[in-house]
């Protein structure tokens, strides 16, 4: 796959000064051999042009992972990236890590896990700005990156154990109690296409990550140093971290908001219930005021999203959970007739197995919903009573599922639309997928731009975008819409665009998006002083959105490159995704009414074809992305 332009991309001796905030090289990986490789990160033009995070790895991607293979295939390539700002310790959410890869839930888009904490920050202490996995070993080993040594280390004694102990034990191998570990669980080991990597406890790197790392027979990431990276001005940079953290001080977590919260979907009134066929917030939230809540904050962060959890009453009480910043776990198993502390010990169960838990949620809810109707009957469950509230059979059901085990736990584990087809007949308008992947786990349609965004994403990938009602402040110099109706298309998908381009910005340079506010004024300028004093760079307000729309249309371009159209976005959707909501405030609301022409007009508002969603070779000459023109709209 490689062209002309990538031939001497990573190169054998750096000829230009290295920007603040990258360590300067790139561990590769090739399982078969067991071979590791160092390599220099490129010249200083090409870090300024695709500065880290999804961008640097799908760039990296497209050139090296063949056309027409299996995500299972030992060809399959992984590239992991932080960004510059990642781990300098002075900006909230300077902590991500973005995988890239093929993905196992569509088959043919880009797969994308990407992650905070303190792995990505671990990573850079050892030395490294990246890793490229490549091949596939005979016998499970776990890669061991450190500034001591680097190596690929022997994983039996902890394949086939959960998340938890095999973090626990990996960290004690290690000798360093501060080792930080990603690991995936069974579900990873038995390629279930949307196994996660967990990371650090609280942390996760979803959509099919764990299922590439278990067909190469890679268990887990340790990583370990004392390292820190060079900073080009340390007191702009101070400056700047303070700002952005003011930025999004109206959005720190409390401890009383996880004691009475129901999760992402009470700030607009609805949560997903019985596989999406109620909305309606009742007691979901009874007893999680009696629990224990500790916040986990990530490396250096404010915000203080992720949080551990000891259950202080009912059936479990005394379980002990760790959750990240969102809660899509939640709905998860709202939408399978559970509440309260129930939510929580079942998200636990499926955090330690390594399932994505929208994977999950979709394809039980249908099964459920199934059996309800009298479509799917004991002769497929194996002794199990699908129904609403079933303790006894939903922890069943994700063994079952994370371990391939019984006809309903291996298609479970392949996905909702898998289920749907085999049970066929009107099942087949009971699913909801996207593009064969599953949104994130909320009641998204009442959402005009939201929803946009889970259709154009790559399909069981967490999307960016959404927007708001107005531009971001800092953006109203060059974005001159709004105010929006919410029950009204027009607009929306220019709203959706910057912001998808702003949160990928974010994202390239090592930023969390969910320490990012983009609305008031200086939540876009901070951000982008931030990146500016790390690395010496003098970026602008407008090559900070072009570098986010860089990232998109290469998104964009892997599809193309297996088959995808921009058609698919609204035709391989599962039908219930596109119901009229069924009850509550938002009843009878639908964006299906104005499909396809919203998903027509962001392709064609973004630089790509309607259509197709190819990008016009004008697009690709503005973001300097020329040597892709083969994939490009000709007409």
């Amino acid at each position: 796959m490689a062209n002309s332009d990538y031939a001497n991309f990573f190169p054998i001796e750096r000829t230009t000064g290295l920007p603040g905030g990258y360590m300067g090289k790139i561990l590769r990986v090739d399982m078969t051999s067991g071979k590791l490789t160092d390599v220099n990160l490129p010249e200083e033009p090409q870090l300024r042009k695709y500065w880290g995070g999804q961008l640097f790895a799908e760039y990296v991607l497209l050139n090296e992972l063949p056309l027409d293979i299996d995500p299972y295939d030992a060809r399959n390539v992984i590239v992991g990236m932080t960004g510059p700002i990642t781990g300098t310790g002075f900006t909230p959410g300077g902590t991500k890590m973005c995988f890239v890869y093929l993905s196992p839930a569509t088959k043919y888009t880009l797969g994308r896990g990407a992650t905070s904490g303190y792995f990505g920050t671990s990573l850079k202490c050892a030395g490294y700005d990246g890793i490229i996995v490549t091949g596939a070993a005979q016998t499970p080993k776990y890669l061991y990156i450190g500034e001591d040594k680097v190596e690929l280390r022997d994983a039996g004694n902890v394949w086939g154990k959960g998340i938890r102990e095999t973090e626990e034990i990996l960290r004690q191998e290690s000798a360093h109690r501060d080792a930080r570990v990603g690991c995936i669980g069974p579900a990873g080991e038995n390629l279930i296409r949307a196994a996660m990597l967990v990371n650090d406890y609280n942390h996760t790197a979803a959509h099919g990550l764990g299922a590439v790392m278990g067909s190469k027979k890679l268990k887990a990431l340790v990583a370990w140093g004392t390292k820190r990276p060079r900073l080009y001005d340390k007191h702009r940079l101070i400056d700047a971290g303070v700002r952005w953290a003011k930025a999004i001080s109206s959005r720190k977590t409390t401890v009383k908001k996880r004691l009475t919260s129901v999760g992402h979907g009470e700030d607009w009134g609805a949560i997903t219930k019985l596989n999406w066929r109620s909305t309606i917030i009742t007691d979901e939230a009874k007893g999680l005021d009696q629990n224990r809540v500790t916040l986990r904050p990530c490396f250096q962060c404010p915000r203080m999203c992720p949080w551990d959890v000891e259950i202080g009453e009912g059936r479990f009480k005394g379980k002990i959970g760790h959750f990240n910043a969102g809660s899509e776990w939640m709905d998860t198993f709202y939408n399978l007739g559970f509440k309260g502390n129930d939510v929580l010990y079942l998200s636990e169960r499926i955090n330690d197995l390594g399932i994505e838990c929208s994977h999950f949620a979709c394809g039980a809810g249908l099964a459920f919903e199934a059996w309800e109707k009298g479509v799917l009957g004991p002769d497929k469950t194996d002794g199990l009573k699908l129904e609403w509230g079933n303790m006894e059979a939903v922890e069943t059901l994700l063994e079952r599922c994370a371990r391939r085990e019984t006809w309903l736990g291996n298609i479970l584990a392949d996905g909702p639309k898998e289920l749907a087809e085999a049970l066929g007949g009107e099942a087949k308008n009971w699913v909801v997928h996207t593009k064969g992947g599953t949104p994130a786990q909320h009641e998204w349609r009442p959402m005009l731009s939201q929803m946009l965004r889970e259709l154009v994403a790559s399909g069981g990938m967490k999307p960016q975008g959404a927007g708001g009602k107005e531009p971001p402040d800092d953006l109203k110099y060059r974005e001159k819409w709004g105010p929006l109706d919410a029950n009204q298309p027009d607009g929306w998908t220019s709203s959706h665009l910057i912001t998808e381009k702003v949160r990928q910005a974010c994202g390239i340079m090592g930023g969390c998006w969910f320490a990012l506010n983009d609305k008031p004024r200086d939540g876009v300028q901070s951000m982008l002083d931030a990146l500016n004093a790390t690395t010496g760079w003098d970026v602008s307000l407008d090559e900070l959105i072009d570098a986010g729309h860089r990232a998109i249309i290469l998104q964009s371009v892997f599809g193309t490159q297996r088959g995808w159209i921009a058609e698919h976005d609204w035709q391989d959707v599962g039908p219930r995704f596109l119901e009229p909501i069924p009850d509550g405030k938002y009843q009878g609301f639908t964006i299906a009414k104005w499909l396809p022409g919203l998903v027509y007009e962001y392709y064609k508002i973004s630089g790509r074809h309607e259509h197709t969603g190819r990008p016009f070779m004008d697009t690709l000459q503005k973001l300097g992305l020329e040597e892709f023109k083969e994939w490009s709209q000709l007409d």
